[in-house]
């Protein structure tokens, strides 16, 4: 892994910006690392501290496959309409950090399987 272990999120800091994780994930150099960086993300978010409901369920729940990253994009878009709806605007920053780094896990898994093979990759 080539990241340095941080992991930065908007909610937690304002001044700091959450593009570490996103790039860690698009360095990643096989799924598994993908899926450690984006699990890792999620214990920063529930170690971060109050959440709404909904996200809480996202946050909390162990990642089981792509499928299951895939569900929780759209869950997080569906959130996303509803909090700016609302005009939470530190719900829509929440969500709108959580959008990005779950966009970055899926297309690096993409490009990864495009690049190596679905097959090979899930041998190493």
């Amino acid at each position: 892994m080539k990241a340095n272990g941080q992991i930065h999120l908007a909610l937690n800091n304002p001044e700091r910006s959450s593009m570490v994780i996103i790039h860690a994930v698009r360095e990643a150099e096989n799924a598994r690392e993908v899926h450690f960086l984006l699990s890792a993300y999620l214990d920063a978010v529930r170690l971060g501290g109050e959440m709404t409901d909904p996200f809480r369920e996202i946050a909390t729940a162990p990642l089981v496959s792509i499928e299951d990253m895939k569900e929780r994009t759209l869950q997080l878009f569906f959130m996303l309409q509803a909090v700016s709806a609302s005009l939470d605007d530190n719900s829509r920053v929440a969500v709108k950090e959580a959008l990005y780094v779950f966009g970055a896990a899926l297309d690096r898994i993409k490009s990864l399987e495009r690049g190596t093979g679905r097959g090979r990759e899930e041998q190493e």
